[in-house]
């Protein structure tokens, strides 16, 4: 079509230095740099110590730049040699994990797949996300808890793939792809939900003391930028980590809090006498994501974002109907960012 600009295209040589590594190379090297000891390193890979020294070899020739310090015993990686010796981990493993879904093939189970759910959206979908993986994975290890310990995980490579409220845009090498957002919503005493209903967060303060969560976590800390850019200053207050523990105080009357529909699903708060209220304006929500390697696992993570919106339709808002009907516009967005 006229005026639409033509992608560049991308020639690959085989002059690139990529394209000319050698997979038991860095092996050899991944090994030697880890035992410190060409002699160990020999043993362990069923080498002779002259072929060690020659993959190593191979490698500086192709990088240009000395990767051992020889001059020292044990062996010490250089400053180069060092940041090759953490690519090298990377390489390995995907390469492992890349044979092993080409052997699995699309209709047999993947071996291992390892799940991260922030706390509220395991108690609401967890159950219904490992009855649906269960036929198509050998051994699936589920972790929750908040965002910010399983996004620290996933880029550790501890997890694959992880549901968070923290989008991690910084992260340009993970993927991620949006589930829905919800609505901050106010949880009062039920005996008070007259009294707080329309009333500014100045009056909801002055009423009751806001119970807050630990900013240790990724929502406690989104709720100190909520009150901070509407320049609310609460001088008594008190702070848990537990969201659960957080709503029985409310319940007993002891003070309020600011919550997602989720999180209180995920606290049973139909069991306590609490009131979910809409905060004053301007509204202020919480995004859920999936967040994973795009080019790693790729069958199973395209079935897994399946199966968390099949869980967001079937289960998430059929509950927040009952509990907060007026948040059901905005929790029910849904698409891809």
């Amino acid at each position: 079509m006229p005026g639409t600009a033509k992608k560049p295209r991308v020639r690959y040589t085989s002059d690139d230095h990529c394209f000319r590594l050698n997979l038991r190379d860095l092996l050899v090297f991944r090994v030697l740099s880890d035992t410190q000891s060409t002699t160990i390193a020999a043993e362990r890979l069923g080498v002779t110590q002259s072929a060690v020294s020659q993959s190593v070899n191979r490698l500086e020739k192709l990088f240009g730049t000395t990767l051992l310090d020889r001059s020292n015993r044990p062996l010490r990686t250089t400053h180069a040699g060092e940041v090759l010796r953490h690519g090298v981990s990377n390489i390995l493993q995907n390469v492992r994990r890349m044979v092993d879904e080409v052997q699995a093939g699309s209709d047999s189970k993947v071996p291992i797949v390892r799940l991260g759910l922030v706390d509220s959206f395991a108690t609401t979908a967890g159950p219904e996300i490992v009855k649906a993986l269960g036929q198509r994975v050998e051994q699936l290890l589920v972790w929750s808890g908040n965002s910010l310990a399983l996004n620290a995980e996933l880029l550790r490579r501890s997890l694959d793939v992880v549901i968070s409220d923290d989008p991690m845009m910084n992260h340009s090498e993970l993927a991620r792809d949006y589930l829905f957002r919800e609505q901050l919503v106010a949880a009062v005493p039920q005996a008070l939900a007259k009294r707080f209903r329309g009333r500014s967060l100045e009056q909801m303060c002055a009423e009751l003391p806001l119970v807050r969560p630990s900013k240790r976590s990724n929502f406690g800390q989104a709720l100190e930028y909520y009150l901070n850019q509407r320049r609310i200053n609460v001088s008594s207050f008190l702070e848990l980590d537990s969201g659960e523990v957080m709503l029985k105080l409310v319940a007993s009357g002891v003070g309020w809090t600011i919550m997602t529909p989720l999180i209180l699903l995920h606290s049973h708060v139909q069991t306590m006498e609490i009131a979910a209220l809409p905060l004053p304006p301007p509204e202020s929500h919480r995004g859920l994501y999936v967040l994973y390697r795009p080019n790693e696992l790729v069958q199973v993570t395209t079935e897994i974002i399946r199966i968390c919106h099949d869980c967001v339709e079937t289960l998430i808002l059929p509950s927040l109907r009952s509990l907060a009907p007026w948040a059901l516009e905005a929790v029910s967005e849904r698409g891809r960012e």
